[in-house]
């Protein structure tokens, strides 16, 4: 009887090897939801990849001031700048999994998955509903963290 040992030890048996796929491109997933999370539904996957682009220094922290409180901002900022030098090679990461759980009517916490350069990594954001300064109903994230 052969042990999944012995295969692991001996130097002729067969290795796995990589398949041959191309790289996809970035695709965005289709949302889990908790509570009624509707009106977030088609623009969370693309903030939480925007988010991930932003992390990963493929995109700049200013286009998505818009939609960050001035904490996040600064604390991506911060992030960004001690973490890249510009002009250095960017990959980008992909967005695989993203789930929306509605704390109340107001306030919704994102959880995402990420894979960048072939690793996982996970994205936390709070969502806050809130009033723009011409009084439309506008979603600001007021925490993100990120590992």
């Amino acid at each position: 009887m052969i042990t999944a040992t012995a295969l692991a030890t001996d130097p002729l048996a067969p290795r796995q090897v990589p398949l041959p796929f191309a790289p996809s491109p970035p695709l965005v997933p289709v949302p889990v939801e908790r509570g009624d999370a509707s009106e977030l539904r088609h623009r969370c996957a693309r903030f939480t990849q925007a988010l991930a682009e932003v992390i990963t220094g493929v995109r700049p922290v200013r286009q998505l001031g818009p939609w960050l409180s001035r904490d996040v901002y600064e604390q991506l900022h911060r992030y960004v700048t001690e973490r890249f030098v510009a002009g250095g090679p960017r990959h980008s990461p992909r967005v695989v999994s993203v789930h929306i759980a509605m704390v109340d009517p107001g306030a919704a916490e994102i959880a995402a998955r990420m894979v960048h350069r072939g690793r996982s990594h996970a994205l936390a954001v709070r969502l806050q509903r809130g009033r723009d300064h011409q009084g439309r109903t506008t979603w600001r994230c007021t925490a993100a963290e990120w590992a």
